[in-house]
């Protein structure tokens, strides 16, 4: 079993955790904790599963835990690169509509700029799996859509539509 790693990239009022591994429970739902909680002067919280390949319902447990306590203190709580498996296990679990979800670094800033008209996006955001001119317009929700539509998902293509 792997161990869950986090590294945390500060944003001026943001943070996005890159994790990498497993989030079981055990050591690695403690860790993950620990680094949501470590965040609490962030008002926008972004974790990145793009290299997480194992989730259980501890992991789950924890990440509903983690969204009501970032609700709580009116902060902003989102998924991003979320594997076609783990994303199974929010389907399994009918979790895909409990969670606000983004495809990049660069998506969830453009979602930022169009809800809070912040002057412009970081241009160092780019995002490992798509190429950094994708994302140039700041045309998300086009790309979103697209990302969805190719992995088949309706359910979650329907509700990214009506939030983006």
């Amino acid at each position: 079993m792997m161990m869950l790693k986090i590294t945390v990239q500060k944003l001026g009022d943001a943070s996005v955790l890159r994790c990498k591994g497993q989030i079981v429970v055990g050591d690695a739902c403690s860790i993950l904790r620990n680094a949501i909680l470590s965040q609490r002067h962030t008002r926008r919280l972004v974790l990145d599963l793009a290299s997480v390949d194992r989730i259980d319902a501890g992991g789950l447990g924890v990440l509903l835990d983690m969204r009501e306590w970032a609700r709580s203190g009116a902060s902003v709580f989102k998924l991003m690169n979320v594997t076609k498996k783990v994303e199974e296990i929010f389907e399994l679990t009918h979790l895909q509509n409990v969670f606000e979800f983004c495809c990049s670094v660069r998506d969830f800033f453009c979602l930022l700029h169009r809800a809070a008209s912040i002057p412009s996006m970081p241009s160092w955001s780019t995002d490992q799996s798509h190429g950094a001119d994708e994302y140039d317009s700041c045309n998300c929700s086009v790309k979103w859509q697209e990302v969805v539509r190719s992995r088949g998902n309706l359910s979650l293509q329907r509700r990214l539509e009506k939030n983006l």
